[in-house]
């Protein structure tokens, strides 16, 4: 098993990773920020230059977007965000990850987190602050399992959804 950027081999990994979540009818992929209509390079391309805080959307900040690959095949995706400015304070976080539906309760997002943890750590980071929304039990199992202590619960005014803040120190 390996954590590792996207490449221009991955792409028909990638693709495989997508429809999988496609056919569990989910539409919205945590950690996944690409445009779907994108050429596989400009992916590729976009990863790398957002994790050099290049090109960056309005609002966002520096990130590094890693895939948990096993034998060709992409089990997560994991993104670390740099430094957390005010929306990602209190919504979003330092790390958003989620698990191929096809392979989840399987320990891949206690593995994506924990690697996440070791990069932060890499990058100079002592403490990450980690989120999900307050329905989402696997998600506050992965994060507790991490070492992450519950700091507060928001209301996120824009959808209404109330959200879990957690903080794990490095």
């Amino acid at each position: 098993m390996v954590f590792t950027s996207l490449d221009l081999e991955h792409e028909e990994a990638l693709k495989d990773f997508l429809r999988d979540f496609e056919r569990a009818g989910e539409e919205n992929i945590p950690a996944y920020f690409a445009d779907p209509s994108w050429p596989h390079a400009e992916i590729v391309r976009r990863f790398e230059e957002w994790s050099r805080g290049e090109k960056l959307e309005e609002e966002w900040v520096p990130s590094t977007t890693r895939f948990l690959l096993h034998e060709g095949r992409i089990l997560g995706v994991c993104n670390l965000r740099h430094r957390l400015n005010d929306h990602l304070w209190r919504i979003g976080g330092h790390v958003g990850f989620a698990v191929r539906p096809s392979e989840r309760r399987r320990g891949y997002g206690t593995r994506l987190l924990e690697l996440a943890k070791r990069q932060a750590r890499d990058m100079g980071i002592d403490r990450l602050l980690v989120t999900c929304g307050a329905g989402n039990v696997a998600s506050r199992r992965v994060i507790q399992t991490c070492g992450g202590a519950l700091s507060d619960e928001i209301s996120d005014e824009k959808s209404g959804e109330d959200t879990f803040r957690f903080w794990i120190d490095l």
